[in-house]
């Protein structure tokens, strides 16, 4: 890498004496050099602004190809998928109205077992308590 350095400083350096020398040594060399440089400049800023304008023209192709596709494809895509989120959203409210009927029952269902089945049978065993504690005091009675 260092050797490729070396010989583009070389033939640069090279090159510079020669224009050096050239100057001194050809009197109407300065004015031919300009002109060839002024000419050199003018082809290289052609070709910067066909370049420019060559990208320019890309990226507003690009531009509407991008427009193109997302008004043809992604627009209706979107609009597909909110009507799935929508019927999804439904189903949801759905389900959730059920579930809540579903609580209010067991609710309802809990507090009816609870009020006609499990107080009288409450009511039963404290009765078959008393009277197993009555046969008890009774059967213990004549003991000392």
């Amino acid at each position: 890498m260092n050797r490729w350095i070396t010989i583009g400083g070389v033939i640069i350096g090279l090159v510079i004496v020669a224009f050096l020398v050239a100057t001194f040594m050809i009197p109407g060399f300065r004015e031919w050099s300009r002109d060839v440089a002024i000419i050199v400049l003018a082809l290289f800023q052609m070709i910067s602004a066909v370049l420019t304008v060559g990208l320019l023209l890309a990226l507003l192709y690009v531009a509407r190809e991008i427009h193109r596709v997302a008004t043809g494809v992604v627009i209706p895509k979107i609009d597909a998928l909110t009507t799935k989120v929508d019927e999804v959203i439904d189903q949801t409210r759905t389900i959730a109205s059920s579930a809540r009927e579903t609580a209010v029952s067991v609710t309802t269902t809990t507090t009816y077992v609870s009020e006609q089945v499990v107080t009288p049978v409450i009511r039963l065993s404290g009765i078959v308590a008393g009277i197993r504690a009555a046969a008890r005091f009774l059967a213990y009675r004549d003991e000392p």
